[in-house]
């Protein structure tokens, strides 16, 4: 049995001029994940926290690492592109407010407690997860060797 959908005349134009809009845009699949990505998270918000939370404890916790996995992938497309706008706009009046999320020092050395407590946690170093660890060591947000969590400079 076939299954047949139905379009109206203004549906059908539509897919026609996104059709032809993709094909102008060598990066349309960019833009076409992200807007997925912004409409199925917006859908997602919209659930049912406590019937999320149920599912999420019966078994599929999978689903909350692979939204981690994602949240990281992102931070660092956005890390990207803010640092390269904020370079190609120098000329940024001091008055607007500037988007500190995302935000990464530079030139910052893994203090001593980090790079130990990474070292001691991952078989390879250095490593992006190893070093992204050392840094929450350093910034007090993770337990080191020596079983507490206290900043340490340069990042406090």
């Amino acid at each position: 049995m076939k299954n047949t959908v139905r379009l109206s005349e203004s549906q059908l134009i539509n897919l026609i001029r996104k059709s032809i809009k993709e094909q102008e845009n060598d990066r349309y699949m960019f833009f076409s994940n992200l807007e997925q990505i912004h409409r199925q998270t917006g859908l997602m918000l919209e659930m049912n926290e406590n019937e999320l939370h149920e599912i999420l404890e019966n078994g599929h916790d999978w689903a909350q690492d692979h939204i981690a996995t994602a949240k990281e992938s992102i931070d660092q497309v956005f890390d990207f592109f803010m640092n390269e706008t904020k370079n190609h706009d120098e000329n940024m009046l001091m008055d607007e407010p500037e988007i500190m999320e995302g935000k990464k020092k530079t030139g910052t050395k893994l203090c001593a407690r980090g790079k130990a407590a990474a070292k001691a946690k991952f078989k390879v170093w250095p490593s992006a997860y190893g070093n992204g660890f050392g840094v929450q060591v350093c910034q007090g947000r993770m337990k080191g060797l020596d079983g507490k969590k206290r900043c340490s400079p340069p990042y406090c």
